[in-house]
């Protein structure tokens, strides 16, 4: 996870913490629910980004010309990331082993064949403003 933030300029924070309380390994007993639940959560998010396009007019693919830029197209923007797999500050899961916001069957055997090297992590991400979070990775970086 921190080699991912360190090396990624995708998604810039300006501080990553593990909450240590709040996350464990594939071989706690709450491992499986804690990431059902966050991936519905991530289910329910998608689910509101369409009813959200559908009630600014989006009603088939071809709505897609027509959309405004602001509003609609943020609403896109972000249902975009969830469906390709980008991380962002809407993610309630993560999965980095897959670069999705969901966990894969192939992932999930892997995990409950070596459950002592799989981790899930709760990470609390901060930044300023999107000048300050720029202007800090930027002194990190030289």
């Amino acid at each position: 996870m921190k080699r991912f933030f360190d090396h990624t300029t995708l998604v810039i924070y300006d501080s990553v913490q593990v909450v240590e309380e709040k996350s464990f390994s594939a071989l706690d007993a709450s491992f499986w629910q804690d990431i059902s639940q966050a991936e519905e959560q991530n289910r329910t998010l998608t689910r509101e980004l369409i009813k959200e396009l559908k009630k600014n007019g989006f009603q088939s693919i071809e709505s897609l010309k027509n959309t405004h830029q602001g509003y609609e197209s943020k609403l896109l923007h972000i249902l975009s990331h969830m469906l390709d797999g980008f991380i962002g500050v809407d993610s309630f899961f993560y999965n980095l082993i897959d670069d999705s916001h969901w966990l894969p069957e192939k992932t999930a055997t892997a995990i409950r064949e070596n459950r002592q090297e799989y981790w899930l992590l709760h990470l609390d991400c901060f930044a300023a403003t999107m000048e300050e979070a720029g202007l800090l990775h930027m002194r990190k970086c030289k």
